[in-house]
């Protein structure tokens, strides 16, 4: 009788280390499991963020590009003159020189 006693605790020991065994197997699985669809989650998140950004850096420069050329004809805009515009500049400086006083220093008169 002692000795039926003795296996039947025997066992249920080992009916419970099995079941701790498996316990902690599942745990440990759980937790695997938990980590890698955090893994995934944070690898997804990151992507999307910087394809986010990618296209936001893609439109900048597109952006910056088109203001360039923009500037660019502006620029090209202010290099030609209308022919008027050229007659009333070069009469300007005529009427300048005009009125400009050559005396260059030499006293001709008092001599």
């Amino acid at each position: 009788m002692q000795k039926k006693i003795i296996n039947e605790v025997l066992s249920v020991e080992d009916r419970a280390q099995k079941i701790i065994r498996d316990s902690e197997r599942n745990a440990r699985d759980i937790v695997t499991e938990a980590q890698a669809k955090a893994n995934e989650l944070v690898r997804s998140s990151l992507k999307d963020e910087r394809d986010r950004q990618n296209a936001e850096i893609a439109q900048a420069e597109a952006d910056m590009a088109a203001a360039l050329a923009e500037y660019e004809a502006s620029l090209g805009e202010g290099k030609t003159l209308s022919e008027a515009v050229v007659q009333q500049i070069a009469k300007r400086i005529v009427d300048r020189v005009v009125l400009t006083d050559f005396d260059l220093g030499g006293d001709s008169d008092d001599a």
